[in-house]
């Protein structure tokens, strides 16, 4: 074994979670390498010092008792397939902004292709594409996409049919949809519910009773397992309807300088 080799291991050595095979010819080379065998001491040395240091450093409590309660609440987190959020607790309620179709579907995919992995029930009310459209793009992406259709684990839907199934948008009756989309999740045996959907077919004369329903939103999700991502088209708001959304959802992300960045609600 050379040295250089030697060296890449001593710290894994010295933890004790090298491979068991490569253990002999690390411990032959060290009776004959004087120098790795210091090195090898030095280490342990180091380790020894930086454990009774750590030691000597206590939690606060109130930082104890925090992690303690969160660790016992870990059944309530989930994978969000979104970069900036990672895990995220049931009941949360997101929006993300786009400017283009490329945009929202960065975003979207894996929000819905990890919620697929999750076990979880996932609707899709796309506005921004047709519904094969919306489909096809889904499976460019997602293994196996087909065996999530056919079970009936994801679902694509026409805004017109989740948002305005009589013609006009009715919050009470929306609200009374997604409901009973929850019910069908937890009794067809899934995790929960994901959903997403697109704002884009919203006129400006429907966006304050858009709103109290995104406010209702947060009431009746909180506690429940579900996940909702609401999307809406920048160049479609006003600095006042953007504003609104920053409100309305415990999170917003919106692409800055290129970049996706997650804005929390104050």
């Amino acid at each position: 074994m050379e040295c250089k080799e030697a060296y890449r291991l001593l710290c894994a050595y010295v933890d004790g979670e090298l491979e068991q095979e490569k253990i002999p010819s690390l411990e032959e080379h060290l009776r004959m390498c004087l120098n790795c065998s210091e090195e090898l001491e030095a280490q342990k040395a180091v380790k020894t010092l930086l454990r009774e240091q750590f030691d000597k450093i206590t939690a606060p409590k109130i930082l104890r008792s925090r992690v303690i309660f969160e660790l016992g609440r870990a059944h309530e987190y989930r994978e969000s397939g979104i970069q900036m959020l990672d895990l995220i607790r049931w009941g949360t309620h997101i929006a993300q902004t786009y400017r283009t179709r490329k945009d929202l579907i960065e975003i979207l995919v894996p929000y819905i292709g990890k919620g697929l992995e999750e076990n979880e029930l996932c609707v899709w009310a796309t506005s921004e594409f047709l519904q094969e459209e919306a489909t096809e793009t889904l499976r460019k992406e997602i293994p196996n996409l087909q065996k999530y259709i056919n079970i009936g684990q994801l679902q694509v839907l026409s805004y017109k049919d989740w948002y305005l199934p009589k013609g006009y948008f009715d919050a009470r009756r929306v609200l009374d949809g997604g409901l009973k989309k929850y019910q069908e999740a937890l009794s067809s045996g899934y995790s929960g519910l994901r959903i997403t959907g697109n704002s884009s077919w919203l006129e400006q004369s429907d966006w304050d009773a858009f709103m109290e329903f995104e406010n209702l939103l947060d009431s009746i999700i909180d506690g429940n397992k579900l996940l909702i991502m609401c999307v809406y088209k920048e160049n479609e708001c006003t600095q006042n309807n953007m504003s609104d959304i920053m409100n309305c959802h415990e999170y917003v992300i919106s692409k800055i300088g290129g970049l996706w960045s997650r804005r929390e609600a104050v």
